[in-house]
């Protein structure tokens, strides 16, 4: 008997962000106003139009309007405001 894929994973590749986003839930999108990313390392940049965080292998770049961080501890990251756009970008590896 086959196994069904679980929704994470079909929406997942259905947005091909399978492999950025792997396993584990490091994101979590309520509507358009609430972002949860787990796993960051560090914020990169802050504004109310855009926000960069430093994933493990990845940039995610959050971009929007009256974008603020409501809370930041342990590696998760909260974001509120109008979000329009997620954008990821591999972090270069150091030789």
């Amino acid at each position: 008997m086959k196994r069904k894929e679980g929704l994470g994973k079909r929406l997942r590749r259905a947005l091909e962000i399978d492999e950025m986003v792997g396993e584990r839930d490091v994101l979590q999108l309520y509507g358009i106003n609430d972002l949860t990313v787990r796993e960051c390392g560090r914020i990169l940049h802050y504004s109310e139009c855009e926000i960069v965080l430093s994933l493990r292998e990845y940039i995610l770049k959050i971009g929007g309007e009256g974008l603020y961080c409501t809370s930041y501890f342990g590696g998760t990251v909260r974001v509120d405001g109008v979000i329009k756009s997620l954008c990821f970008d591999r972090r270069e590896r150091k030789k």
